[in-house]
Protein backbone atom coordinates (compact mmCIF):
# COMPACT_ATOMS: atom_id res chain seq x y z
CA UNK A 1 0.00 0.00 0.00
CA UNK A 2 1.43 3.63 -0.68
CA UNK A 3 1.28 6.66 1.70
CA UNK A 4 1.21 10.13 0.79
CA UNK A 5 3.31 11.88 3.27
CA UNK A 6 3.46 15.86 3.96
CA UNK A 7 6.27 17.06 6.33
CA UNK A 8 6.92 20.43 5.21
CA UNK A 9 10.54 22.25 4.68
CA UNK A 10 12.67 23.55 1.93
CA UNK A 11 14.46 20.41 0.62
CA UNK A 12 17.44 20.24 -2.39
CA UNK A 13 18.06 17.47 -5.11
CA UNK A 14 21.46 17.20 -6.95
CA UNK A 15 21.18 16.08 -10.19
CA UNK A 16 22.41 12.79 -9.33
CA UNK A 17 18.66 12.42 -7.86
CA UNK A 18 19.96 12.67 -4.23
CA UNK A 19 17.26 14.86 -2.25
CA UNK A 20 18.79 16.49 0.97
CA UNK A 21 16.64 18.52 3.82
CA UNK A 22 18.03 20.93 6.51
CA UNK A 23 15.53 19.73 9.21
CA UNK A 24 14.76 16.64 10.76
CA UNK A 25 13.21 14.67 8.00
CA UNK A 26 16.22 12.81 7.08
CA UNK A 27 15.80 9.12 5.18
CA UNK A 28 15.63 7.33 9.14
CA UNK A 29 12.40 9.76 9.22
CA UNK A 30 10.71 8.78 6.05
CA UNK A 31 11.70 4.92 6.98
CA UNK A 32 9.68 5.20 10.23
CA UNK A 33 6.50 4.57 7.67
CA UNK A 34 7.88 1.80 5.68
CA UNK A 35 7.23 -0.20 8.49
CA UNK A 36 3.88 -0.41 7.67
CA UNK A 37 3.47 0.95 4.02
CA UNK A 38 5.60 0.01 1.02
CA UNK A 39 6.31 3.39 -0.29
CA UNK A 40 5.85 6.13 0.23
CA UNK A 41 5.12 9.25 -2.06
CA UNK A 42 6.64 13.00 -0.37
CA UNK A 43 5.25 15.87 -1.33
CA UNK A 44 7.56 18.80 -0.75
CA UNK A 45 9.03 21.83 -2.03
CA UNK A 46 12.25 21.14 -4.00
CA UNK A 47 15.12 23.36 -4.91
CA UNK A 48 17.60 21.96 -7.55
CA UNK A 49 21.20 22.79 -6.64
CA UNK A 50 24.49 21.17 -8.61
CA UNK A 51 26.37 19.92 -6.18
CA UNK A 52 25.83 18.11 -2.36
CA UNK A 53 25.13 21.14 -0.16
CA UNK A 54 26.82 21.19 3.25
CA UNK A 55 25.39 20.58 6.68
CA UNK A 56 22.56 18.92 5.07
CA UNK A 57 21.14 15.74 5.66
CA UNK A 58 20.07 12.61 3.08
CA UNK A 59 15.92 12.64 2.83
CA UNK A 60 16.34 9.77 -0.36
CA UNK A 61 16.60 6.30 -0.54
CA UNK A 62 14.53 3.01 -1.11
CA UNK A 63 10.82 3.08 -1.06
CA UNK A 64 10.62 7.17 -0.84
CA UNK A 65 9.54 9.00 -3.94
CA UNK A 66 9.78 12.91 -3.80
CA UNK A 67 7.10 14.64 -5.62
CA UNK A 68 8.06 18.43 -6.59
CA UNK A 69 5.94 21.18 -5.55
CA UNK A 70 6.64 24.71 -6.65
CA UNK A 71 9.66 26.57 -4.30
CA UNK A 72 8.38 29.07 -2.40
CA UNK A 73 9.44 30.48 1.07
CA UNK A 74 7.23 32.50 2.88
CA UNK A 75 3.66 33.87 3.01
CA UNK A 76 4.00 36.40 0.07
CA UNK A 77 5.96 33.35 -2.13
CA UNK A 78 3.22 31.20 -1.31
CA UNK A 79 0.60 33.64 -2.03
CA UNK A 80 2.28 34.55 -5.51
CA UNK A 81 2.26 30.92 -6.47
CA UNK A 82 -0.85 29.40 -5.33
CA UNK A 83 -2.55 28.78 -7.92
CA UNK A 84 0.44 26.92 -9.34
CA UNK A 85 1.25 25.29 -6.01
CA UNK A 86 -2.86 24.37 -6.31
CA UNK A 87 -2.79 22.51 -9.61
CA UNK A 88 0.19 19.96 -8.16
CA UNK A 89 -1.49 19.46 -4.59
CA UNK A 90 -4.65 17.98 -6.62
CA UNK A 91 -2.69 16.41 -8.74
CA UNK A 92 -0.33 14.76 -6.13
CA UNK A 93 -3.91 13.60 -4.18
CA UNK A 94 -5.20 11.14 -6.48
CA UNK A 95 -1.83 8.96 -6.30
CA UNK A 96 -1.76 7.38 -3.50
CA UNK A 97 -3.74 4.95 -1.12
CA UNK A 98 -3.98 7.25 2.41
CA UNK A 99 -2.20 10.09 3.21
CA UNK A 100 -0.65 11.51 6.64
CA UNK A 101 -0.41 15.08 7.06
CA UNK A 102 2.25 16.98 10.15
CA UNK A 103 0.06 20.04 11.08
CA UNK A 104 0.24 22.72 11.08
CA UNK A 105 2.39 23.84 8.43
CA UNK A 106 1.82 25.64 5.16
CA UNK A 107 2.16 22.76 2.41
CA UNK A 108 0.41 20.62 5.25
CA UNK A 109 -2.54 22.83 5.57
CA UNK A 110 -3.57 22.92 1.98
CA UNK A 111 -3.15 19.04 1.39
CA UNK A 112 -5.59 18.78 4.04
CA UNK A 113 -7.70 20.39 2.62
CA UNK A 114 -7.81 19.43 -0.84
CA UNK A 115 -7.42 16.11 0.14
CA UNK A 116 -11.25 15.93 2.26
CA UNK A 117 -12.18 15.83 -1.56
CA UNK A 118 -10.82 12.84 -2.92
CA UNK A 119 -13.25 10.80 0.20
CA UNK A 120 -9.79 8.70 0.96
CA UNK A 121 -8.60 7.83 4.61
CA UNK A 122 -6.21 10.14 5.70
CA UNK A 123 -4.42 10.84 9.21
CA UNK A 124 -2.52 14.31 10.74
CA UNK A 125 0.37 14.21 13.11
CA UNK A 126 -0.35 17.14 14.86
CA UNK A 127 3.39 18.48 16.27
CA UNK A 128 2.79 22.15 17.88
CA UNK A 129 0.23 24.45 19.37
CA UNK A 130 -0.30 27.07 16.37
CA UNK A 131 -2.44 29.36 18.98
CA UNK A 132 0.73 29.59 20.79
CA UNK A 133 3.07 29.53 18.27
CA UNK A 134 1.66 32.45 16.45
CA UNK A 135 1.30 34.26 19.71
CA UNK A 136 2.15 38.08 19.89
CA UNK A 137 5.32 39.03 20.51
CA UNK A 138 6.21 35.40 18.62
CA UNK A 139 7.00 37.07 14.93
CA UNK A 140 7.27 39.97 12.79
CA UNK A 141 5.28 39.04 9.79
CA UNK A 142 2.49 41.09 9.24
CA UNK A 143 0.63 38.45 8.75
CA UNK A 144 0.69 36.68 12.13
CA UNK A 145 -3.12 37.78 13.73
CA UNK A 146 -4.60 36.20 10.63
CA UNK A 147 -2.10 33.03 10.20
CA UNK A 148 -3.09 32.52 14.41
CA UNK A 149 -6.43 32.47 13.27
CA UNK A 150 -6.44 30.40 10.22
CA UNK A 151 -4.27 27.57 11.25
CA UNK A 152 -5.95 27.63 14.78
CA UNK A 153 -9.07 27.06 13.20
CA UNK A 154 -7.92 24.21 10.44
CA UNK A 155 -5.98 22.32 12.96
CA UNK A 156 -9.59 21.70 15.09
CA UNK A 157 -11.53 21.23 12.13
CA UNK A 158 -8.47 18.50 10.69
CA UNK A 159 -8.52 16.55 13.64
CA UNK A 160 -12.56 16.42 13.32
CA UNK A 161 -12.33 15.05 9.98
CA UNK A 162 -9.35 12.84 9.50
CA UNK A 163 -9.73 9.00 10.21
CA UNK A 164 -6.95 9.13 13.27
CA UNK A 165 -5.15 12.17 14.86
CA UNK A 166 -1.82 11.76 16.33
CA UNK A 167 -0.42 13.57 19.21
CA UNK A 168 3.53 14.38 20.09
CA UNK A 169 1.74 15.00 23.62
CA UNK A 170 0.10 13.04 26.30
CA UNK A 171 -2.73 15.55 27.15
CA UNK A 172 -2.27 19.17 26.52
CA UNK A 173 -2.98 18.91 22.04
CA UNK A 174 -5.31 16.16 22.60
CA UNK A 175 -7.88 18.30 25.39
CA UNK A 176 -7.29 21.72 22.84
CA UNK A 177 -7.64 19.61 20.01
CA UNK A 178 -9.47 16.91 20.76
CA UNK A 179 -10.18 14.24 17.32
CA UNK A 180 -13.55 12.79 15.72
CA UNK A 181 -12.36 9.42 17.96
CA UNK A 182 -13.02 11.62 21.15
CA UNK A 183 -16.18 13.69 20.80
CA UNK A 184 -17.52 10.75 18.33
CA UNK A 185 -16.30 7.32 18.99
CA UNK A 186 -15.14 7.38 15.36
CA UNK A 187 -11.60 6.99 13.94
CA UNK A 188 -8.51 6.37 16.05
CA UNK A 189 -5.95 8.30 17.50
CA UNK A 190 -2.41 7.91 18.86
CA UNK A 191 0.02 9.66 21.19
CA UNK A 192 3.88 9.67 20.25
CA UNK A 193 6.52 12.76 19.99
CA UNK A 194 8.37 13.40 16.70
CA UNK A 195 11.61 13.08 18.78
CA UNK A 196 14.14 10.02 17.71
CA UNK A 197 15.77 8.74 20.72
CA UNK A 198 17.66 5.41 20.09
CA UNK A 199 18.19 3.05 22.85
CA UNK A 200 21.83 2.94 22.81
CA UNK A 201 21.80 6.92 23.22
CA UNK A 202 21.32 7.70 26.73
CA UNK A 203 24.22 8.85 28.49
CA UNK A 204 24.71 7.90 32.29
CA UNK A 205 23.51 10.64 34.61
CA UNK A 206 25.51 13.16 35.57
CA UNK A 207 27.51 14.12 39.29
CA UNK A 208 27.45 17.59 39.84
CA UNK A 209 30.39 19.29 42.09
CA UNK A 210 31.41 22.88 42.62
CA UNK A 211 33.18 24.80 40.14
CA UNK A 212 34.11 28.33 38.76
CA UNK A 213 32.20 28.01 35.38
CA UNK A 214 28.95 26.57 34.46
CA UNK A 215 28.05 25.97 30.92
CA UNK A 216 24.36 26.30 29.34
CA UNK A 217 23.02 24.89 26.06
CA UNK A 218 20.39 26.02 24.05
CA UNK A 219 19.10 24.36 20.69
CA UNK A 220 16.38 25.32 18.14
CA UNK A 221 16.57 24.29 14.23
CA UNK A 222 15.98 27.30 13.07
CA UNK A 223 16.55 31.45 14.22
CA UNK A 224 13.71 32.74 12.35
CA UNK A 225 11.96 34.40 15.16
CA UNK A 226 11.63 35.05 18.74
CA UNK A 227 10.01 32.48 19.61
CA UNK A 228 12.92 30.10 20.64
CA UNK A 229 13.56 32.21 23.47
CA UNK A 230 17.17 33.58 22.37
CA UNK A 231 16.50 37.18 23.43
CA UNK A 232 15.13 36.23 27.24
CA UNK A 233 18.27 33.03 27.99
CA UNK A 234 20.87 36.30 26.67
CA UNK A 235 19.17 38.62 29.48
CA UNK A 236 19.05 35.41 32.06
CA UNK A 237 22.77 35.01 31.13
CA UNK A 238 23.94 39.20 31.54
CA UNK A 239 21.42 38.62 35.02
CA UNK A 240 22.99 35.56 36.33
CA UNK A 241 26.79 36.95 35.47
CA UNK A 242 25.56 40.08 37.25
CA UNK A 243 25.20 38.48 40.14
CA UNK A 244 28.75 37.11 40.31
CA UNK A 245 28.33 33.76 38.42
CA UNK A 246 30.65 32.53 35.48
CA UNK A 247 28.16 31.28 33.78
CA UNK A 248 28.39 31.05 29.23
CA UNK A 249 25.12 29.69 27.06
CA UNK A 250 26.32 27.91 23.94
CA UNK A 251 23.03 28.38 20.90
CA UNK A 252 23.17 25.72 18.04
CA UNK A 253 21.39 26.50 14.95
CA UNK A 254 21.11 29.11 12.30
CA UNK A 255 19.28 31.23 10.87
CA UNK A 256 17.65 35.18 10.02
CA UNK A 257 17.83 36.21 13.56
CA UNK A 258 21.51 35.05 14.00
CA UNK A 259 23.10 38.33 13.94
CA UNK A 260 20.76 40.14 15.84
CA UNK A 261 21.11 38.02 18.04
CA UNK A 262 24.82 38.31 18.60
CA UNK A 263 24.70 42.28 18.10
CA UNK A 264 22.17 41.98 21.26
CA UNK A 265 24.48 40.06 23.07
CA UNK A 266 27.28 42.79 22.12
CA UNK A 267 24.85 45.25 23.35
CA UNK A 268 24.82 43.72 26.93
CA UNK A 269 28.18 43.72 26.63
CA UNK A 270 28.23 39.58 27.59
CA UNK A 271 29.63 38.49 23.85
CA UNK A 272 32.39 36.86 25.71
CA UNK A 273 29.68 34.60 27.51
CA UNK A 274 27.54 33.86 23.92
CA UNK A 275 28.39 31.61 21.87
CA UNK A 276 26.90 30.46 18.36
CA UNK A 277 27.79 27.18 16.91
CA UNK A 278 25.78 27.19 13.73
CA UNK A 279 23.78 24.59 12.61
CA UNK A 280 25.56 21.19 13.49
CA UNK A 281 25.55 18.65 10.99
CA UNK A 282 24.45 15.62 12.49
CA UNK A 283 22.69 14.62 16.13
CA UNK A 284 26.43 13.16 17.02
CA UNK A 285 27.61 16.56 16.73
CA UNK A 286 24.53 17.95 19.11
CA UNK A 287 25.06 15.35 21.45
CA UNK A 288 28.79 16.19 22.05
CA UNK A 289 27.77 19.67 22.79
CA UNK A 290 25.32 18.86 25.02
CA UNK A 291 27.44 16.04 27.32
CA UNK A 292 29.67 19.01 28.06
CA UNK A 293 27.23 21.38 29.28
CA UNK A 294 26.01 21.62 33.03
CA UNK A 295 22.71 22.63 32.28
CA UNK A 296 20.00 23.21 29.60
CA UNK A 297 17.84 26.34 29.39
CA UNK A 298 14.82 26.39 27.09
CA UNK A 299 12.80 29.81 27.25
CA UNK A 300 9.79 29.53 24.77
CA UNK A 301 6.40 30.72 23.66
CA UNK A 302 4.83 27.03 21.96
CA UNK A 303 6.21 23.87 21.12
CA UNK A 304 4.40 20.32 21.07
CA UNK A 305 6.80 18.61 22.91
CA UNK A 306 10.55 20.08 21.69
CA UNK A 307 12.85 17.99 20.69
CA UNK A 308 16.13 19.56 21.74
CA UNK A 309 14.91 19.05 25.51
CA UNK A 310 14.02 15.61 25.36
CA UNK A 311 17.70 15.67 24.16
CA UNK A 312 18.86 17.00 26.40
CA UNK A 313 17.26 15.29 28.90
CA UNK A 314 18.50 11.87 27.07
CA UNK A 315 21.98 13.34 27.60
CA UNK A 316 20.76 14.01 31.50
CA UNK A 317 20.89 17.62 31.68
CA UNK A 318 18.90 19.42 34.13
CA UNK A 319 16.63 21.36 32.30
CA UNK A 320 15.10 24.78 33.00
CA UNK A 321 11.56 25.64 30.78
CA UNK A 322 8.93 27.75 30.07
CA UNK A 323 4.72 25.84 31.36
CA UNK A 324 3.96 25.71 27.99
CA UNK A 325 2.16 22.49 25.71
CA UNK A 326 3.43 19.36 26.55
CA UNK A 327 6.53 20.61 28.29
CA UNK A 328 4.83 20.07 31.79
CA UNK A 329 4.17 16.45 30.77
CA UNK A 330 7.84 16.04 31.06
CA UNK A 331 9.28 18.89 33.74
CA UNK A 332 8.19 19.81 37.40
CA UNK A 333 6.63 23.17 37.72
CA UNK A 334 9.62 24.34 40.01
CA UNK A 335 11.99 23.99 36.91
CA UNK A 336 9.16 25.96 34.40
CA UNK A 337 9.28 29.87 34.39
CA UNK A 338 7.42 32.22 32.05
CA UNK A 339 8.88 33.15 28.83
CA UNK A 340 9.56 36.36 29.66
CA UNK A 341 11.14 35.98 33.28
CA UNK A 342 14.20 36.78 32.94
CA UNK A 343 14.79 36.88 36.75
CA UNK A 344 13.01 33.56 37.66
CA UNK A 345 14.94 31.85 35.07
CA UNK A 346 18.08 33.56 36.54
CA UNK A 347 17.13 32.69 40.13
CA UNK A 348 16.61 28.89 39.13
CA UNK A 349 20.07 29.24 37.60
CA UNK A 350 21.89 30.28 40.61
CA UNK A 351 19.68 27.80 42.44
CA UNK A 352 20.88 24.81 40.80
CA UNK A 353 24.56 26.12 40.46
CA UNK A 354 24.72 26.58 44.21
CA UNK A 355 23.25 22.91 44.66
CA UNK A 356 24.92 20.54 42.65
CA UNK A 357 23.50 18.38 44.81
CA UNK A 358 20.38 18.59 43.45
CA UNK A 359 21.74 18.54 39.70
CA UNK A 360 22.54 15.24 39.98
CA UNK A 361 19.26 13.98 41.20
CA UNK A 362 17.75 15.99 38.36
CA UNK A 363 20.45 14.23 36.15
CA UNK A 364 18.55 11.02 36.83
CA UNK A 365 15.23 11.84 37.22
CA UNK A 366 14.98 13.82 33.61
CA UNK A 367 17.05 10.21 32.01
CA UNK A 368 14.20 8.63 33.30
CA UNK A 369 11.41 10.55 32.07
CA UNK A 370 13.52 11.00 28.79
CA UNK A 371 13.49 6.87 28.76
CA UNK A 372 9.87 6.77 27.94
CA UNK A 373 10.80 7.90 24.51
CA UNK A 374 13.09 5.67 23.75
CA UNK A 375 12.74 4.40 19.90
CA UNK A 376 11.74 0.76 20.96
CA UNK A 377 8.72 2.57 22.83
CA UNK A 378 7.72 4.92 20.13
CA UNK A 379 8.56 2.90 17.35
CA UNK A 380 5.81 0.52 18.82
CA UNK A 381 3.20 3.44 19.21
CA UNK A 382 3.77 4.73 15.79
CA UNK A 383 3.50 1.40 14.10
CA UNK A 384 0.12 1.02 15.89
CA UNK A 385 -0.92 4.17 14.14
CA UNK A 386 0.14 3.90 11.05
CA UNK A 387 -1.70 0.10 10.83
CA UNK A 388 -4.51 1.42 11.85
CA UNK A 389 -4.87 3.86 9.34
CA UNK A 390 -3.94 0.97 6.90
CA UNK A 391 -6.46 -1.21 8.26
CA UNK A 392 -9.05 1.27 7.51
CA UNK A 393 -7.89 2.02 3.56
CA UNK A 394 -8.17 -1.52 2.96
CA UNK A 395 -11.77 -1.75 4.55
CA UNK A 396 -12.68 1.31 2.54
CA UNK A 397 -11.43 -0.33 -0.61
CA UNK A 398 -13.56 -3.88 -0.01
Amino acid sequence: MNLLLVADGHYYRTSDGTVYVDSVYDYNFYKRYLNVFEHVYAAVRITAIDSAPSGKKVSSGADITFLDLPPYTGPFQYAEKYFSILKRVKEICRMADCAIFRIPAATSNLFCKQYLKTKKPFAVELVIDPWENFAPGTTSNPLRPLIRYKWTKLVKDMCMKANGVSYVTERYLQDKYPSKKRITGEGFEGSYSSVELPDTMYNQPKKYTPKKTWYISHTANTFADYGKGHIPLIETVQKVRNKGYDVHVTFIGDGPKKEEFEKYAKQLQISEAVHFLGKLPSSAEVKAVLRESDLFVFPTRAEGLPRGLLEAMSEGLPCLSSPVCGIPEVLPKEFLYEYNDTEGFAQGIVSLIENPELMSKLSEYNLDVAKKYSSSILTAKRNDFYSMLKHETEMQNL
